[in-house]
């Protein structure tokens, strides 16, 4: 008859009810393909994509961040939370054993009533198990493992983040670091225009007019470097944020550099931006992470609809009980029992019944989030690729107006030189310079800034595919 029940009882722990989880194809490779033009001969993304810039106080400070960014610190504490929950849970469904003592001693200082002090010794286990014949404890172990997952994922997303921020701060600096510069070296040019105007004013050849007007140009162009400074500082204090440090305690020194990544238009050919493998789009790190809900509140209607079904558990207890430590595990003073439990819900039916329906809503959503963060990320890499191409584009025409600007200058200066024109043509022509270095430099950041938004968009190189 035992055999029998054990027999039983295997049978019925083998048991899973619910749902499996079915992957969700919202839109078809083939339709992201076709959107986004991707070619067949795509190629992995690096995780250091990045050094692509070739700007080695840039690859210092993300080195740096992945260490010390408090953001990626506290999702690597999730992470680990998440692995200590499934350890915790993954065990729930074990049986569990206690032991326990117990001594009790009474004395009685009645005299009306004759007692004798009395001494007793307890010892003995107690254990309690579920039997798990609908897969409850798989069903929790698997939620759990679903929710491990996702923090791993979001520890992904939280790196590609933080790394896309600090690219993003560390090219703001170098902006207004050259800015600063060409804004002194225009600076210089107009002081010494204004020397000579000066210089002409006091020997009565030029007027009061062209004196006042070479000192607004001067005055304009100090008026921009508080703001560039403050530009500057900005930049550096977001920097010291991501690190997690102090403005002091920045590894590299911000104020010296070799070259600027700025001051150069940065070479890219735009037959990289279709390379994307189509697997980096579903995988983004992001993506999988909201798939994750899905997993995990599959889990949980798997949980709901468990909850209809009758439980079993049992519990049982072994121990010795003596008035005596010596003769306290004698074979005669040996206590047991166990006490089987069958639970089946019956006037909560339709409570547990509207719950499975409230859980597979739920799920809908999440299936629905699912989809809106896909076509999300795959209009983010439409975007972004329509963005660097125009930029780009516009790149080439903000040179030739630089150069332009620049041969108008020289040309001007030497009509004013020899009275042909008005000194306000030579001051426009100098405020137009400034212009137009600082457009063009504000582009070449602009494409760098545009090409880390893509690499973030494609996953970083921190695509996970399993």
């Amino acid at each position: 008859m035992r055999s029998i029940l054990f027999v039983f009882v295997v049978i019925l722990s083998a048991c899973n009810v619910g749902e499996k989880y079915k992957y969700n194809e919202f839109i078809s490779d083939d339709e992201i393909k076709e959107t986004l033009n991707i070619e067949a001969n795509s190629k992995d993304i690096s995780s250091n994509w990045y050094e692509i810039f070739k700007d080695s106080d840039l690859n210092t400070l993300i080195l740096y961040l992945e260490k010390t960014n408090i953001n990626i610190l506290q999702a690597i504490s999730r992470l680990k939370q998440s692995r200590q929950q499934l350890n915790i849970y993954s065990k729930k469904m074990y049986p569990i054993i206690d032991i326990n003592g117990k001594f009790d001693y009474q004395k009685s200082n009645n005299k009306d009533f004759s007692f004798n002090d009395t001494n007793n010794f307890q010892v003995g286990f107690d254990a309690s198990w579920e039997i798990d014949i609908w897969g409850r404890g798989k069903n929790i172990s698997d939620q759990y493992f679903e929710i491990m997952q996702q923090a791993k994922y979001n520890l992904s997303d939280v790196k590609l983040s933080m790394t896309s921020e600090m690219i993003k701060n560390y090219i703001n600096l170098r902006l207004a670091q050259e800015k600063f510069r060409i804004t002194n070296k225009n600076l210089k040019l107009q002081e010494e225009t204004l020397q000579t105007i000066r210089d002409k004013y006091n020997a009565g050849i030029a007027d009061e007019l062209d004196l006042n007007q070479a000192i607004l140009n001067v005055e304009q162009t100090k008026s921009s470097i508080p703001l560039l400074r403050d530009d500057i500082e900005k930049s550096k204090n977001a920097i010291s944020v991501l690190l997690g440090v102090l403005p002091n305690d920045i590894p590299v020194n911000l104020d010296k550099y070799t070259k600027n990544i700025t001051a150069h238009t940065f070479k890219y050919s735009v037959k990289e931006l279709y390379k994307t493998p189509l697997k980096n789009i579903r995988n983004r790190a992001d993506i999988r992470a909201v798939e994750q809900s899905i997993k995990i509140q599959n889990a949980v209607v798997n949980q709901a609809i468990i909850d209809l079904y009758p439980t079993l558990d049992i519990g049982a207890s072994l121990g010795f009980i003596s008035n005596s430590v010596r003769r306290l595990f004698y074979q005669n003073k040996q206590i047991y029992g166990y006490a089987p439990n069958v639970t089946l819900p019956i006037w909560h039916w339709g409570m547990l019944k509207n719950n499975i329906e409230l859980q597979k809503s739920i799920k809908e959503e999440y299936v629905l989030n699912y989809n809106e963060a896909l076509l999300t990320a795959i209009m983010e890499i439409k975007d972004n690729i329509v963005l660097i191409k125009e930029t780009l584009e516009a790149n080439k025409h903000l040179k030739n107006a630089r150069n332009q600007t620049k041969n108008i200058l020289d040309i001007t200066r030497i009509k004013y030189q020899n009275g042909i024109i008005e000194f306000v043509e030579l001051a426009r022509a100098e405020q137009e310079l400034l212009k137009a270095e600082n457009s063009l430099v504000e582009n070449n950041a602009k494409i760098l800034q545009n090409l880390t938004s893509f690499y973030k968009s494609v996953g970083g190189g921190y695509s996970i595919n399993n």
